[in-house]
């Protein structure tokens, strides 16, 4: 009893969604074969000789609906129009995954059924309750990889952060900077504290010497052989640089990135053109 009526239930949710594709004249090229399919299901499922054969097409169906969701999940999609009865607002990833796990739940209950009086055994609900469980993990796995896509899509919508410049950090800005050796007090000069156990101070020496090819003098200063200059210079920490213009510094930062090491000095021949 149990399973025939899963059967007729499941027979009306593929019948309705396959009708109402058939309806829909805006479906895709496999709109048609699918709603026939479903249709073709649903007829199976509600004629007790091919009742197994309806839903073992109906698990295969939902197992076709589960893989393109979850492909869909792993491209960053966050919600999805499932078009299954003809409607055409868009749903949550975890709900339309959600709709298709039952539907290969409930037709693989049917297929491997049971239409004889079949009650569950205590070892059969429990392999049915894993099954569940296991899809339920696999959607969350789904729904965690899109979330993580998408928190990598903001954040390169969003572009690399400024430079961390602190008033109590480093020389005062727009005053002449301590006494360094290289340091020549004329024109855009960028001191570099680096220090050597910094993997971010390596990975930005390519970019600071692109940086003084565009005319910045770089005046490179390292911890272990000058800490007294880092002392002086109130250097929180490494990669740090100041970008200093005809002798006054003009902005100050720790840096991660080659794009903060360009924006700190736009902010410094900002300030230096504004002052003028």
């Amino acid at each position: 009893m149990v399973a025939a009526a899963l059967a007729v239930a499941l027979a009306a949710v593929l019948g309705w969604a396959g009708v109402a594709k058939l309806r829909d004249r805006t479906a895709g090229p496999a709109g048609v074969p699918l709603a026939l399919a479903e249709v073709a299901a649903a007829v199976l499922l509600v004629v007790p000789p091919a009742t197994r054969a309806g839903g073992a097409l109906a698990a295969l169906l939902g197992a076709g609906f589960t893989a393109w969701v979850a492909r869909a999940g792993f491209r960053g999609t966050r919600r999805l129009r499932c078009g299954c009865f003809g409607g055409r607002r868009e749903h949550p990833l975890w709900l339309v995954l959600a709709r298709a796990a039952a539907v290969l739940v409930a037709g693989l209950v049917v297929a491997t059924d049971l239409l004889g009086g079949w009650e569950p055994s205590g070892l059969a609900v429990l392999a049915a309750a894993v099954a569940v469980l296991a899809l339920a993990v696999a959607a969350l796995v789904v729904l965690v990889l899109a979330l993580y896509r998408q928190v990598g899509v903001l954040e390169r919508r969003l572009g690399p952060r400024a430079a961390l410049e602190l008033p109590h950090e480093g020389p005062p800005l727009a005053a002449p900077p301590p006494p360094l050796a290289g340091l020549r007090g004329a024109g855009s000069e960028l001191v570099v504290f680096a220090s050597p156990g910094c993997r971010l101070c390596h990975e930005l020496e390519p970019g600071l010497r692109a940086l003084a090819r565009d005319g910045h003098a770089l005046v490179p200063v390292r911890e272990d052989l000058a800490p007294a200059d880092f002392a002086r210079w109130g250097v929180p920490g490494t990669p740090f640089l100041v970008h200093v213009v005809d002798g006054v510094v003009a902005a100050k930062g720790l840096v991660n990135t080659l794009e903060q090491a360009e924006g700190l000095v736009a902010t410094g021949r900002a300030r230096v053109t504004g002052a003028a």
